[in-house]
């Protein structure tokens, strides 16, 4: 049984690996692979949900929780599955993504602690970047997501948020990337290859996680 299941995790990431078109992408998810089947080893129904990065609906914030600044702490990337094998592996190589990520995100001037979003009671909201403020707009919130309206921009950028243990996280549709990022000011030139390759990839949210201040 723990044969394979390992067997079945392994697969699982190698198939991932086999979505990426590029190469830095492709080493950075076969490196995963073997993270995977060093977990399964020790593979149970406990470490499954310890290690597991999925959207639950029971972590959606209501308007007053989400109402503060938040500063940002690093990208987040988290999945739509429920499976509980899929979420395994999902989770070894959205770690490995995240550290990516974060490279091209502080070529664009975003890294820990100099950019916030502060949320307000009329559902207005701004983003400051080392203390100046770059951004505004609007918001609105749902029963599972939250509409972003950038000030002078037409199309609204919709993510989801999830909110536990004073960790606020919103991620969003990689197709979605470009305009939150350009929404909060931001040069996404560098972001152009990342975003193609994470479409490929099924079921997976990008954004940010940030820690209330």
């Amino acid at each position: 049984m723990k044969k394979t299941l390992k067997k079945t995790l392994l697969v699982t990431a190698l198939t991932l690996c086999a979505n990426g078109a590029n190469a830095q992408f492709s080493d950075l998810l076969k490196n995963a692979a073997s993270k995977v089947q060093s977990a399964a080893s020790n593979t149970n129904s406990s470490t499954l949900s310890a290690i597991s990065s999925i959207i639950s609906s029971k972590l959606i914030p209501n308007s007053s929780q989400i109402v503060g600044t938040w500063a940002y702490k690093e990208p987040a990337v988290m999945f739509t599955s429920s499976n509980a094998l899929k979420s395994a592996a999902s989770s070894v190589v959205s770690k490995n993504i995240e550290t990516k990520l974060q490279g091209y995100l502080s070529k664009v001037g975003i890294s820990e602690g100099k950019m916030t979003i502060t949320f307000a009671d009329d559902k207005s909201f701004y983003v400051s970047r080392s203390g100046k403020k770059v951004a505004t707009g609007t918001y609105s919130l749902t029963d599972s997501d939250v509409t972003l309206t950038f000030k002078g921009r037409r199309t609204p950028c919709k993510v989801t948020p999830q909110l536990n243990n004073g960790t606020l996280v919103i991620v969003m549709d990689v197709t979605k990337l470009k305009t939150f990022f350009e929404g909060i000011g931001s040069n996404v030139s560098q972001l152009a290859t990342v975003t193609s390759l994470l479409k490929t990839m099924d079921g997976m949210k990008v954004g940010i996680r940030m820690t209330k201040k």
